[in-house]
């Protein structure tokens, strides 16, 4: 690079690096079939991001909206209702005499002077005990009038009924596998015990075997056609073998009867949100709330629901009244992480963030997110960081190596840059990733350059350039390749080469301003004044406010001999760039005294 062309790149570094800090810039690809973002860094260099350098999160597939479940109180609830229900029917439609309850301490006054009357005695003492709700009393007498007289119909299926009553305890106590024995148990003696039927579907949907949950949840349906609080737990089943069409039918069913069942409620509202309804998901999970203020997982389904309908404000409440009540829910705040990250709130997204991998340190979806955040918040030492350890678990996602390469470039630590962005190329050997590879080589040419190490920096440059040829051989129309290549041919003193690869990168990008000014410079070194004084004027009529396009044209004015237009360009640099303006001024006064 000759003094002047070093010179001119220090000049314009100050600009340069400004917009590298500020962010990504707003350039179409749509041509190329990506849709890539640059960031300028030293010179006119650029790094290239897939999507974008604020490319929105998502939450991922394996850790979003995990298997749904209903609270251990809505479980026992539903299970109690159940049997409620299946009493309430026996008595509407007879299966088994009522048998007068009798007290413990009475069975001595009652006749029983023959098998059967004792029996009938001990059934009465069954059914005092079943009332009561002490199912293992009530167990007791009624296999006591059993086995004194065994053609005693009321006590067999009291037993049946007192059996169902012990399973339900059984599951409170969450014993399913006992639970499951006593339900099989209490058919031996009535195969018609609907309420036995769904307590067995209840122990299967707790054992997450949705099959046979759902056979026995239609097997008591199927004896007791009015058994209507199987709707919901049987709904729910369906929901989880994603046969969402019977699983609206019945919880639809089960919310026209009953509007009180806050499970009810919020599963019709997770089957709304799949059929893409929104605004019903929101209103069935603001019932369901209603009557469960306390449930973490409705509140987090909310939040999605509002998400969709782009209703940020609401959503983050409601995930971070989720996180309240269930400061460890890390789905809860994995998805506020990425709201707030998508609303360019990055403090409130590492906040998040940082929760998540407290909670889960080998989440390493979650310190990527987290390395993006701090990224964009400026802290680019936590985002190496956080990228490294995102990098022990995810090991195949060459971008990840590409923003772990770029947060190390823009901390000068180009060695180290260089590494992780060869990792990238390894994964993925597109020409992005060997474009990038190629602006680290350059910039690590710079420092080189900037400590007077001529030809340690030519070595680099000349490796900038293999990288980004290998680049533009891959993907011809690929603009960020051919700006970084005639960059760096520039650097080499190759300016009839740099040429054709910034006519290139301009052709595929017509208005891209810091290519066509690395175009004008590289015809300026080849003295060609009126093809780079025709490129820096595209500049500035493209960018009004591009204070180095203006004082490259005057320059190149000069060289070209007219001082006049030069004075000109002059007066529009001045409020701009008062520096750039005070040497392009001591230009003309030389020129003219020459």
């Amino acid at each position: 690079m000759t003094y002047t062309k070093q010179w001119q790149r220090i000049l314009t570094t100050q600009f340069l690096v400004l917009t590298f800090l500020l962010g990504s810039l707003p350039l179409s690809a749509k041509a190329q079939g990506i849709p890539p973002s640059e960031e300028l860094s030293l010179g006119s260099s650029v790094f290239v991001f897939r999507g974008s350098s604020k490319s929105a999160q998502k939450r991922y597939v394996a850790r979003d909206n995990p298997r749904p479940t209903r609270t251990r109180v809505q479980r026992t609830v539903s299970t109690q209702r159940v049997r409620a229900q299946y009493n309430s029917l026996a008595k509407v439609v007879t299966r088994r005499q009522r048998i007068k309850p009798v007290a413990e301490e009475d069975l001595v006054k009652v006749k029983r002077s023959t098998p059967q009357e004792a029996s009938i005695a001990l059934t009465g003492a069954g059914q005092y005990y079943l009332e009561k709700d002490n199912f293992d009393k009530a167990i007791y007498f009624y296999r006591g009038a059993n086995e004194v007289d065994q053609k005693n119909q009321d006590a067999i299926l009291g037993l049946s009924d007192a059996l169902v009553g012990k399973g339900e305890n059984l599951l409170e106590k969450e014993k399913p596998e006992d639970a499951e024995k006593v339900y099989r148990e209490a058919l031996q003696f009535n195969d018609k015990n609907s309420s036995a039927y769904a307590g067995l579907g209840e122990v299967y949907d707790t054992l997450d075997k949705n099959a046979d949950g759902v056979a026995n949840y239609e097997k008591a349906l199927s004896l007791d056609k009015d058994l209507t609080e199987v709707y919901t737990p049987l709904g729910i089943l369906y929901y989880y073998q994603n046969e969402i069409v019977k699983a609206d039918e019945f919880l639809t069913k089960a919310l026209a009867v009953n509007k009180d069942a806050a499970d009810t409620q919020y599963f019709l509202g997770l089957i709304r949100y799949k059929q893409t309804r929104y605004q019903e998901a929101v209103t069935a999970f603001n019932g369901s709330l209603k009557l469960d203020p306390t449930s973490a997982e409705t509140h987090y389904a909310l939040g999605d629901a509002y998400e969709k309908l782009s209703k940020t404000n609401e959503a983050v409440a409601e995930y971070k009244e989720a996180v309240r009540l269930n400061p460890k829910y890390t789905e809860a705040l994995f998805a506020l992480g990425v709201v707030q990250y998508n609303e360019e709130k990055y403090p409130e997204a590492i906040t998040a963030y940082k929760e998540v991998v407290k909670l889960q340190n080998t989440n390493g979806e979650a310190h990527a997110n987290l390395g993006d955040s701090y990224r964009l918040a400026g802290e680019l030492g936590n985002a190496e960081g956080e990228y490294r350890l995102a990098t022990y678990f995810i090991k195949n996602d060459g971008e990840l190596f590409s923003k772990l390469g770029y947060v190390l470039g823009a901390q000068k630590k180009w060695e180290n840059s260089i590494a992780a962005l060869k990792q990238a190329n390894a994964i993925s050997p597109d020409a992005i990733d060997y474009t990038n590879l190629g602006w680290a080589y350059y910039n690590w040419a710079q420092v080189d350059l900037k400590a007077q190490r001529s030809a340690e920096s030519k070595a680099k440059t000349l490796l900038a350039k293999e990288a980004l040829q290998k680049a533009v051989s891959l993907n011809k129309d690929f603009a960020p390749a051919f700006l970084n290549l005639g960059v760096a041919l520039n650097d080499l003193g190759e300016y009839a080469e740099s040429v054709e690869a910034l006519k290139r990168a301009v052709e595929l990008r017509k208005t891209w301003v810091f290519a066509i000014n690395e175009l004008g410079i590289s015809y300026r070194q080849l003295k060609d004044y009126d093809g780079a004084i025709k490129q820096f004027q595209k500049v500035v009529g493209l960018d009004p406010k591009f204070a180095i396009g203006y004082y490259n044209l005057g320059e190149s004015q000069i060289r070209g001999g007219n001082s006049k237009d030069a004075q000109k360009t002059l007066e529009k640099l001045k409020p701009l760039n008062a520096g750039l303006a005070k040497s392009l001024e001591i230009m003309i006064l030389t020129a003219k005294k020459k």
